[in-house]
C-alpha cells in the first residue's frame, strides 16, 4: 500500500531518475520512485549510450554495478569533417583519466540500475502512471492512474517531459530538427581500437562509437534519407558511408538491421516551480550529435543530490531555486552548443567549413584548449 505523504517523490525510473533515487536513499532521505512501466517488462529502448567518465563514476558511486553491463571503453575521440581540413584528437591522457567514456546499451544500464534499487531496498512503485502533478503551498501532489493521490515535500520529475506540460510556468519550448537518428552496428575488417569518431559529413553528422569489437553508427539524416539508407543493398550503403568517412576504421564489411528515431530538442525555460524540480529528460532532451543528453542529466542528478545534502535548503524551501542557479550555466551552454552543431556548425558553406577547420586545428595544437574543452564535455561547466 502506498503512503499518503513522503518527503521525496521521483517520477520516472530511467537512468537519471534511478541514479537520483539511489543517491538520496544513501543520504538517508525517504524516497518513493514512481514508474509507469511494469517492473517485469524489460526496457524496450534500443539506443546505445556514450557515458562520460564522470557519469560512469556517478553510477558506480551510487552502487550500480556496471561490471556485467558489457561496456566498451572510449580512449580517444577523433573529430573531423568531410572534404575539408582540420581535425581534433581528444585523449584520456590529456586529462590523466583511465578512459574518456564507456559505451553501453541503454537496456543494460537500466538493468544494472534496477538491480541496485533492489539491492539497496529503495522504495519504488512500478506499473502505475502518474496522471497529474500539481503544486501546493509547501508541498506537491501527484495523482496516479487509479485516482489515488500522494503528497510530498519535494517532487522530482525525471520522466520524458510529458508532465511538465501541466505546469505552464515552466515554459517548455520545442524545436523539431526534421531529422532522424539512423542507428546500426557497423562491422569492419579490423576490431575497434578504442577511438570514437565524430564526423561532420556532407549529408549529416555522425558518430562511430566503439561497441564490443565493432562500432555503433549513429547518423543524422532527413527522414527520407534515413528510410532510403535502411532499404539500400549493403554494397550501395558501403559506398555512401566510405565516401563520407573513408577507411579510418578499416573497410566496412557488414551492417546490422538499423533502428531509427526522430530528433527533437525540448528544453524548459525554468526547471523549478514551487516544490517541483525537473531533471534529465524532463528538463531537456537533446540531439545526440555530441552524446551529451544523458551525461547532462547525470550532472543534474549530482547537483540535486548535493542540494539535498544541505538540510537547511530542504527545510526552508530554497532547494529548488538554489539548484536552478547552480545548473543554469552548464545546462544552457551544453544545449546551445549541441544545437549549434546541428543548425549552424553543420552547414556545407565553404566559409563555415574553413571556420570549423580552424577551430579543430586550434584545439588539436593546444593542450590547454583541448583539456578545457574535454573537461567541459566530461564534467560540465
Amino acid at each position: 500500500m502506498l503512503p499518503l505523504h513522503v518527503p521525496v517523490i521521483i517520477v520516472g525510473a530511467g537512468p537519471v531518475g534511478m541514479l537520483l533515487s539511489l543517491q538520496l536513499h544513501q543520504q538517508g532521505h525517504r524516497v518513493l520512485l514512481l514508474e509507469a512501466r511494469p517492473k517485469a517488462v524489460p526496457p524496450q529502448d534500443k539506443r546505445t549510450l556514450a557515458l562520460s567518465y564522470n557519469s560512469v563514476v556517478a553510477f558506480e558511486q551510487a552502487g550500480v554495478d556496471l561490471s556485467h553491463a558489457h561496456m566498451t571503453a572510449i580512449h580517444q575521440v577523433h573529430i573531423s569533417q568531410q572534404g575539408a581540413f582540420g581535425r581534433t584528437l581528444l585523449s584520456e591522457t590529456d586529462l590523466k583519466l583511465p578512459f574518456m567514456g564507456q559505451v553501453v546499451d541503454y537496456a543494460r544500464l537500466m538493468q544494472a540500475a534496477m538491480h541496485a534499487l533492489d539491492a539497496q531496498h529503495v522504495h519504488s512503485h512500478w506499473g502505475m502512471a502518474v496522471e497529474q502533478v500539481s503544486t501546493l503551498s509547501n508541498m506537491a501532489q501527484v495523482t496516479l492512474a487509479d485516482g489515488s493521490q500522494i503528497t510530498c515535500d519535494w517532487l522530482i520529475l525525471a520522466e520524458g517531459g510529458q508532465l511538465t506540460a501541466q505546469l505552464p510556468e515552466l515554459a517548455p519550448q520545442q524545436y523539431d530538427y526534421q531529422q532522424r537518428a539512423y542507428i546500426t552496428t557497423a562491422h569492419f575488417d579490423r576490431p575497434q581500437d578504442g577511438v570514437a569518431y565524430e564526423r561532420f559529413a556532407h549529408d549529416g553528422p555522425f558518430a562511430l562509437l566503439p561497441y564490443g569489437d565493432n562500432y555503433r553508427l549513429i547518423w543524422t539524416r532527413s527522414p527520407e534519407e534515413a528510410e532510403r539508407l535502411a532499404q539500400l543493398p549493403f554494397a550501395e550503403f558501403k559506398q555512401i558511408f566510405q565516401a563520407a568517412f573513408g577507411t579510418r576504421a578499416g573497410e566496412l564489411v557488414a551492417v546490422d538491421p538499423p533502428i531509427q528515431f526522430p530528433l527533437v530538442l525540448k528544453q524548459l525555460q525554468k526547471v523549478t516551480t514551487g516544490r517541483v524540480v525537473c531533471i534529465g529528460n524532463a528538463a531537456q532532451t537533446m540531439h545526440p550529435v555530441a552524446a551529451q543528453g544523458l551525461n547532462l542529466g547525470v550532472r543534474d542528478a549530482q547537483a540535486l543530490a548535493q542540494a539535498f545534502a544541505q538540510p537547511t535548503q530542504v527545510r526552508n524551501g530554497s532547494l529548488g531555486a538554489n539548484y536552478a542557479r547552480a545548473r543554469r550555466l552548464d545546462a544552457k551552454s551544453i544545449v546551445a552548443f549541441t544545437h549549434s552543431l546541428v543548425t549552424v556548425f553543420d552547414q556545407p558553406s565553404a566559409l563555415l567549413q574553413a571556420s570549423r577547420g580552424m577551430v579543430m586545428s586550434a584545439l588539436n595544437t593546444s593542450l590547454p584548449l583541448r583539456q578545457k574543452f574535454s573537461e567541459h564535455l566530461i564534467f560540465g561547466l
